[in-house]
């Protein structure tokens, strides 16, 4: 944990600004403020669900939040960032995958109603709903490792396991348990979750014949693996990726961007997403490895499914 503090000093000692924070945190509330008034996410953006037009919907969502930022960060301090071409490339198309990474699966769906019986059906969707970001996000940022950081030594955008203190890691997942059980409380919390009540783990179980244990082991699993691409896109590519060009810059409008990424969640994980994220990024932006962070936000999903299906 000693070296997790001497990463928030070092970040903090020649960047943190008062003003810069409250424009920052009033711009992404107004954000999160909008969304759940209006649901924009759920009402609007869903409702061209199947449609190609949701990719670019969703990318300009997410790029509200990312140049948003950006723009006020150069608007205090215009010494602070340099808008090369490279970062307007590679910006430009990451969150053109992270739009197609969340739009395009309805898509692939089509093909998974065709294989499978139609009972199981909507229990395979929500397998290869939390597999297919291997071919969207993960894949996807391999060639830009090889386009763009062919020669930066923190292997794919952090996913190297030297120099990973997971105990500190660990320890954190300590403090967040308690908080995570006290959510579990809220209305909302349990209107979401757990995730797998949506996917008709009963029937598929049913279906071929065994425990219905199974099916919760099998979803939770490959659920919790997804949170790799996750971290793989926002601390390792927005952060670790863009270090070298905006320096510590990277932090905020990541923190934003991933904020944007929850808004179909309760909106109490909306806000502490931005905090986590955060935190995250800044550990992700030194350490220069993203495999804490996965073990880290696996974790509390892991506890927040687990307090859920106890709750319920």
């Amino acid at each position: 944990m000693k070296k997790f503090i001497q990463y928030f000093k070092e970040f903090h000692k020649d960047y943190y600004s008062t003003t810069l924070y409250s424009v920052f945190l009033f711009f992404v509330g107004t954000l999160i403020a909008l969304n759940y008034t209006f649901d924009i996410e759920d009402s609007f953006i869903d409702s061209f669900y199947g449609s190609h037009f949701r990719i670019l919907l969703y990318f300009g969502y997410h790029a509200i939040a990312y140049y948003g930022v950006l723009l006020i960060i150069w608007f205090f301090d215009r010494n602070k960032i340099n808008f090369t071409w490279q970062f307007w490339l590679k910006s430009l198309i990451g969150l053109i995958i992270l739009g197609v990474d969340r739009s395009i699966f309805p898509q692939i769906a089509h093909f998974v109603r065709v294989l499978v019986p139609f009972e199981t059906y909507r229990f395979y969707f929500k397998l290869c709903f939390n597999v297919y970001g291997l071919f969207t996000i993960f894949l996807m940022l391999i060639f830009l490792k090889l386009i763009f950081d062919k020669k930066e030594k923190y292997g794919i955008y952090g996913l190297r396991f030297d120099k990973v203190d997971f105990k500190s890691y660990a320890i954190m997942l300590l403090i967040m348990i308690p908080i995570v059980f006290f959510a579990t409380y809220l209305p909302d919390f349990l209107d979401y979750y757990p995730t797998y009540k949506r996917t008709g783990g009963d029937r598929f179980a049913h279906y071929y014949g065994f425990s219905e244990t199974i099916s919760v082991l099998l979803y939770e699993s490959i659920y919790l693996f997804d949170f790799l691409n996750t971290e793989l896109f926002f601390r390792g590519f927005l952060v670790i990726g863009f270090s070298k060009l905006l320096g510590k810059n990277v932090v905020l409008p990541m923190a934003a961007t991933y904020a944007v990424l929850h808004f179909g969640k309760p909106m109490g994980e909306t806000i502490s997403s931005v905090f986590g994220g955060y935190i995250l990024g800044v550990i992700a932006l030194y350490s220069r490895n993203i495999w804490g962070g996965i073990f880290l936000h696996g974790g509390i999903a892991f506890f927040m499914e687990l307090f859920a299906f106890w709750r319920r």
